[in-house]
């Protein structure tokens, strides 16, 4: 959504300033700025509803495991006490398996994504510091170039430096 929302502003002012007038964004699908942001936070949010739906169906049925039977209580209209069988309760069982593995599965990527996602931007934003700084620092070529000094001194000329 957030790449449908650039696009269109992008559209929106290639049709109010022309078609010859400076792009907006550069890439409007790269992920960087808002669109890392909103992707690093709907991974959260992702993150969130898979536990939370683990944590429920734990909570509804304990340890993931379906009983065959099930004992109602002070159900209308019965008084008593009711047994309650749950129709193939071995298929539910294997299915409930398979999807609180797959909701691991992507509760594990999720993490994983996030991490890298963090990472990366982390070593960008050193390597760019780091590159910086190095640009900053200038040094004259009297104290780093040594090649030309037997030759200033024979002739006095400019440095010959490489």
């Amino acid at each position: 959504m957030h790449v449908a929302y650039r696009e269109d502003r992008e559209k929106k002012n290639r049709e109010k300033n022309g078609e010859n007038c400076p792009k907006l964004y550069s890439n409007t699908g790269k992920k960087h700025g808002g669109l890392w942001w909103t992707y690093l936070l709907s991974l959260f949010f992702k993150l969130i509803i898979e536990i939370l739906f683990l944590y429920l169906l734990h909570k509804m049925w304990d340890s993931f495991d379906l009983p065959r039977l099930v004992k109602c209580t002070n159900v209308d209209p019965c008084p008593n006490t009711v047994d309650c069988y749950i129709a193939r309760p071995t298929e539910k069982r294997v299915f409930t398996y398979f999807m609180v593995g797959a909701s691991s599965v992507c509760i594990i990527l999720t993490v994983c994504e996030i991490f890298y996602l963090i990472f990366k931007r982390v070593f960008q934003r050193a390597k760019k510091w780091k590159r910086s700084t190095k640009r900053s620092v200038s040094y004259s070529k009297a104290s780093t170039c040594h090649c030309h000094v037997k030759s200033e001194e024979k002739d006095k000329s400019q440095p010959r430096c490489v």
